[in-house]
């Protein structure tokens, strides 16, 4: 069984690179025409692909797991890059006890206040 799930993980991440390189990683771009953050362009992309499978009279193909499986991967590589631009955004500080505080690194229009 070990196989099976390196082999379909393999086949997964292969559809993935090869979409990516064909779609010119547009999955992380905002788009052209509309400018849509890519997260919810993702989500949006995933509940698009469960409503074909939900409302499929016949069998569920392997192609329509695959492409649910590969936007929720991207999904949570998306998630990492967040979570990393956040991180980027915070200092760290270190306090006269030895822990850590973090302050945001936000630019602030003194005009609204």
């Amino acid at each position: 069984m070990q196989e099976q799930i390196k082999k379909k993980c393999d086949e997964i991440r292969d559809l993935l690179l090869e979409k990516n390189k064909s779609y010119g990683n547009s999955v992380f771009d905002k788009g052209v025409l509309f400018n849509v953050d890519p997260m919810y362009a993702i989500k949006a992309r995933i509940n698009d692909k469960l409503n074909r499978i939900k409302s499929k009279k016949t069998y569920m193909s392997d192609n329509d797991l695959m492409d649910v499986t590969g936007y929720l991967i991207l999904l949570q590589v998306h998630m990492d890059q967040v979570d990393i631009n956040i991180e980027k955004g915070l200092s760290q500080t270190e306090s006269s006890e030895g822990s850590f505080t973090y302050e945001w690194n936000i630019k602030r229009d003194e005009t609204r206040a």
